[in-house]
């Protein structure tokens, strides 16, 4: 694996060009030799697949004027990618990634393009991570969501705590119901993903709002702690 200092003609790459693949960790960028993927058969991206092809489906059954309607929200709402760089994303994307996200939250899809803002962001997220007679749960201000407004988690669970870099790590975890007061526990739905849950264990949490009504999230939110017991 190779580390390199971007600059001149390149500025910033991430991701896959040819058989190499740039990344960055800790170290800085660095450049490593692509593997084929095998084929990937767990429920989670067998759902995810299926998701998304719903959604691309029902994108055959828009009229022509809700297209547009799309073409012109995607136009004025660009999407950061994983180099912080605002894009526009295609119609068709847009009303697939909104709607995906609901459908994963488990609630009604959309048609129409939204036509508010995102949800406010949280002022502050704590983790508590006992897995003995404490709790385990994210508590967050402020508190109580707004009505039709969920927390939304994405989590990892590290057995390393030196790992910081966790973007290809963080899996979306569940949301609340919308409109509660804080705390919101997830012992259960981190058991459910990440499998029986050990004391020195680390867990990165980044949290979002959604709005259920228009399918769209918060800027988010980061915490991690270590898990413990009492």
């Amino acid at each position: 694996m190779a580390i390199f200092t971007s600059g001149g003609a390149v500025g910033q790459i991430s991701g896959r060009v040819g058989g190499l693949v740039y990344s960055h960790n800790r170290g800085g960028p660095y450049i490593r030799n692509g593997t084929i993927p095998t084929l990937v058969t767990s429920d989670e991206a067998i759902n995810a697949k299926a998701r998304m092809t719903a959604q691309s489906q029902r994108w055959d059954n828009l009229t022509d004027t809700q297209r547009l309607s799309w073409k012109t929200w995607a136009a004025s709402n660009p999407v950061v990618n994983r180099l912080g760089k605002q894009v526009i994303v295609g119609a068709n994307a847009a009303f697939v990634g909104i709607n995906t996200r609901c459908n994963l939250a488990g609630q009604a899809l959309i048609d129409d393009p939204p036509i508010a803002d995102p949800p406010l962001a949280l002022a502050s997220i704590t983790l508590t991570l006992d897995i003995g007679a404490g709790n385990f749960q994210i508590a967050y201000t402020a508190t109580p969501t707004p009505a039709d407004v969920h927390v939304w988690v994405r989590l990892c669970v590290l057995n390393n705590p030196a790992v910081n870099y966790v973007e290809n790590r963080l899996r979306f975890l569940g949301v609340s119901a919308p409109g509660v007061a804080s705390p919101f526990d997830i012992e259960a739905l981190t058991e459910a993903r990440f499998g029986t849950l050990a004391v020195g264990q680390k867990v990165v949490a980044r949290v979002h709002t959604f709005d259920r009504t228009t399918g769209l999230l918060s800027a988010p939110i980061q915490a991690d702690g270590l898990i413990i017991t009492t």
